[in-house]
C-alpha cells in the first residue's frame, strides 16, 4: 500500500491537467444551446387550474342567434332557445362534459320538436361564436350532450365527442363527417 502514496499525487496531477487545458471548439448555437437547457433546468413548474368556464356567456352567445334566428322557421314550425349550459364535474374530479340544454316550442301546437333538427340549430348557432366557444371549454372535456326539451319535457339526448364538435366548427370536418359520428339516445 505505501507503494502507492507517491503515485496518488501525480494520478490526481493528471487528472486535473486533462480536465481543463484541451480548447473546447463549440459553436456559438450550441453554446446558447446549452445555456437555455439550463435555463429551463432552473425553472420551477407550475400547475395551472383548469380554466373556469363562463356557461352564462355560452348561454347569451347561442342564444343570440337562436332567437334572432330565420323568421320564417319560428313562425311557421318552432323557436328554439338554449336553457343551460353547465360541465358536470365527473367521478374523477375533472370537467368531462359540455352539457347543453336546449328547448324547441312548436308553433303549431304539432309534434314539429325533432332532436337531430336541434341539434343542427344548435350547432349552426355555435359555429357563429365558435372561437369564443372553443376558449370557455376546459381541455378536460370530452363529449358535448345535448339534451332537447319539449317545451320543458326531456325527451331525448344528442351526444358527439367534443374533439369532433371542435373540428366541425373550426372547419377542420365537413357536415358528412360530423353528422355520422353524432348519436341520439332517449332520456335516461
Amino acid at each position: 500500500m505505501k507503494r502507492f502514496l507517491p503515485a496518488i499525487p501525480l494520478f490526481l496531477l493528471l487528472l486535473f491537467n486533462a480536465c481543463g487545458n484541451n480548447p473546447v471548439d463549440i459553436s456559438p448555437a450550441q453554446g446558447t444551446a446549452v445555456g437555455q437547457t439550463q435555463t429551463a433546468a432552473a425553472w420551477t413548474p407550475t400547475i395551472s387550474p383548469t380554466p373556469v368556464p363562463n356557461a352564462s356567456k355560452i348561454v347569451e352567445w347561442l342564444n343570440a342567434e337562436l332567437l334572432n334566428g330565420d323568421a320564417l322557421e319560428q313562425t311557421l314550425v318552432a323557436k328554439y332557445q338554449v336553457l343551460d349550459v353547465s360541465f358536470p364535474v365527473a367521478s374523477n374530479g375533472l370537467l368531462a362534459i359540455m352539457r347543453v340544454d336546449i328547448r324547441c316550442e312548436c308553433t303549431t301546437y304539432g309534434q314539429c320538436c325533432n332532436p337531430e333538427q336541434m341539434f343542427v340549430m344548435m350547432i349552426g348557432s355555435m359555429k357563429k361564436h365558435g372561437d369564443k366557444i372553443i376558449e370557455q371549454v376546459p381541455g378536460t372535456v370530452s363529449e358535448m350532450r345535448m339534451v332537447c326539451y319539449d317545451h320543458m319535457t326531456q325527451f331525448a339526448v344528442m351526444a358527439a365527442s367534443w374533439s369532433d364538435v371542435k373540428n366541425y366548427l373550426l372547419d377542420q370536418i365537413n357536415g358528412y363527417q360530423f353528422g355520422s359520428r353524432v348519436s341520439r339516445s332517449t332520456v335516461p
